[in-house]
């Protein structure tokens, strides 16, 4: 339905568009309007002709108020119990059938684009919103969708660009605290910085809302290794919200910040509160676990972490899923399946892995690597996970089966786009001034596989451990999302050892693919173990790599300011400081496990 044959406004309007008369569409839409206000289809159009003419706001209203105008609000219930009973296929035919009664209806395109991102499909679903926003450019539900699924596919500079156009067509803290969130995980500091004082203004004095932006601020500083000024701005945040635990737990990150007196007691007293929530009560016990560590009162700091790890919301985590993924790619990259491979005549500049567990020294190896003149440091990339999730869209769409059914199908020519698909979507974390250049993503460890096929020339390191000093590592970390196995010991033990176990796997079909670099060697032996890992990747020594520590580069991770320290060996054997504490850790490590942790200790 395109409106009402016998209304002579509307049908001028759609003509009037047809032709780019969006100032003569609007008057024969307001037109049609005055005359019967149900016209949803005329309130579409009169949205998108405002939008045309540069009357943005005025479009935004339109866009939103035609809502209620809707005559198949009905059939998007329809479609919402569907969705309930993860019924898409209905779901979608109820979609088009929306789409055949009115062109361009946006519930229906929000459900098609959504139902394809579920399915996997999230190029296709970037496809429909695209088309969507041509129809209804003022729809902000829309951009917003937009700008997640473009990180999704890793179209990182379309993300930020179309969330600083959400911006500008809506300025609000809503939508530019967004765009702080998606420049902080980006990497793109020095921009989130200049609109810290634009969102802090837009906060209306909220206290809640100056802190959220402080704690962001703060961390891009923290990350620019700029430390007395995040200290002060973290501060600041707890002085406005003293229950941004956020906050506190950011400066206990820092693994070298001194709790006073009065920073611990205001710690105990937040988490004595009845009414804290117990995900606010979790993150503040693991602040106040760090400042007892920091004061060497370990007794106080386990009984804190084991608090904190007990009411972790990730307490549910179930082993056998990542165990079940780990045999899946095994039985997948078998030495037949990783035969063919790109062309290599891509891989300029060449990228260098680095894998592993968090909290295994890859920080620190990524440091040293990124102080040679050759090599250019990045950041923790999500590039390669949105490659694999390309690739899988590739084989669905051509093979009508997911990667890890169609894998072998893929050919030269196709493993050669995603290996240059990689290169091009992480351009925004590069400045390809070297030959070389990192992607340091620990959880890398599950695609070398995939590397080895698409990006040939690559290089992978694996930096190694002891599996009890890197488990209590992990058990005192609160990461904010990702690492869920970490809050539980018997959970860390059995994680690192299917990490182990899909190692060994890839050393198997792929000989010599991986160089392993043991931390314990790396802080024992800097010289020797950093001239032998150059000398892997082709490169001379250069005693800039040992004086890592003086490198200004921006550190993503949280082992920021231990980097920015000249190498020591205080990290190593700290388990045996609680050992008696960690028995589920070491009952579920193998005895092969148990004794590599002996001997690094």
């Amino acid at each position: 339905m395109l409106g009402n044959s016998n209304d002579h406004y509307l049908n001028a309007a759609i003509k009037l568009i047809s032709q780019k008369d969006y100032q003569g569409a609007c008057a024969n839409l307001q037109a049609s309007i005055n005359r019967n206000p149900n016209q949803y289809y005329a309130w579409l159009l009169l949205s998108m002709a405002l939008f045309k003419t540069g009357k943005t706001k005025e479009a935004i209203h339109i866009d939103q108020k035609a809502q209620q105008f809707d005559p198949l609000q009905s059939d998007f219930q329809l479609i919402q119990q569907f969705m309930q009973k993860n019924n898409f296929d209905k779901a979608e035919k109820t979609a088009k059938l929306m789409l055949n009664k009115i062109t361009s209806h946006p519930r229906a395109v929000f459900t098609l684009a959504h139902i394809a991102s579920q399915k996997g499909y999230v190029n296709q679903a970037l496809s429909i919103l695209n088309q969507g926003i041509e129809n209804c450019p003022a729809n902000l539900m829309f951009r917003e969708m937009l700008v997640s699924y473009q990180e999704v596919v890793g179209d990182y500079n379309s993300a930020i660009s179309s969330a600083k156009t959400l911006v500008n067509l809506n300025k609000c803290y809503q939508t530019l605290y967004g765009l702080l969130q998606l420049l902080l995980r980006l990497g793109q500091y020095d921009d989130l910085l200049a609109l810290c004082e634009q969102a802090k203004t837009l906060s209306d004095n909220d206290q809640i809302k100056l802190s959220q932006i402080l704690l962001i601020q703060g961390s891009a500083l923290r990350i620019k290794g700029q430390q007395a000024e995040c200290i002060s701005v973290f501060k600041k945040s707890l002085e406005i919200n003293k229950f941004n635990v956020d906050a506190w737990w950011a400066l206990a990150n820092l693994k070298t910040y001194q709790f006073s007196a009065d920073d611990t007691a205001a710690l105990r007293t937040l988490i004595n509160q009845h009414n804290l929530s117990q995900s606010t009560k979790c993150t503040a016990s693991f602040a106040l676990a760090k400042a007892s560590e920091l004061d060497k009162d370990w007794d106080e700091a386990i009984r804190l972490y084991k608090i904190a790890n007990a009411i972790h919301p990730a307490k549910s985590f179930n082993p056998a899923q990542f165990e079940h993924e780990f045999r899946m790619r095994i039985n997948l990259f078998s030495p037949e399946n990783l035969q063919t491979q790109a062309n290599t005549n891509q891989q300029v500049p060449i990228p260098i892995f680095i894998v592993g567990l968090p909290r295994s020294g890859s920080t620190l190896v990524e440091q040293i690597l990124a102080s040679h003149s050759e090599i250019e440091g990045t950041i923790e990339q999500p590039t390669l996970p949105a490659i694999e999730r390309c690739a899988n869209e590739m084989c669905m769409r051509k093979y009508n089966g997911g990667l890890f059914t169609s894998l072998n199908r893929l050919t030269q020519n196709e493993l050669t786009q995603l290996g240059n698909e990689y290169l091009n979507k992480g351009r925004l974390f590069r400045d390809d001034s070297k030959p070389y250049f990192i992607d340091k993503l620990p959880f890398n460890f599950r695609h070398i596989g995939l590397i080895h096929k698409i990006l040939p020339k690559a290089i992978i390191l694996d930096v190694r451990r002891n599996p009890l000093d890197c488990g209590y590592s992990l058990y005192k970390q609160y990461f904010p999302s990702g690492v869920d196995f970490s809050y539980n010991l018997t959970n860390i033990g059995k994680f690192y050892t299917s990490y182990c176990e899909l190692m060994l796997h890839w050393e198997r079909v792929l000989p010599n693919k991986v160089y392993t670099l043991q931390y314990e060697h790396l802080v024992n032996n800097p010289k020797q173990m950093v001239e032998a890992l150059l000398s892997h990747i082709g490169l001379d020594f250069e005693a800039n790599c040992l004086d890592f520590h003086k490198n200004t580069r921006r550190v993503h991770t949280a082992s920021s300011e231990q980097v920015r320290a000249p190498l020591n060996t205080a990290g190593v054997g700290n388990w045996r400081k609680v050992e008696n504490e960690l028995l589920d850790l070491k009952q579920s490590l193998n005895m092969q496990l148990l004794k590599q942790a002996k001997e690094y200790s």
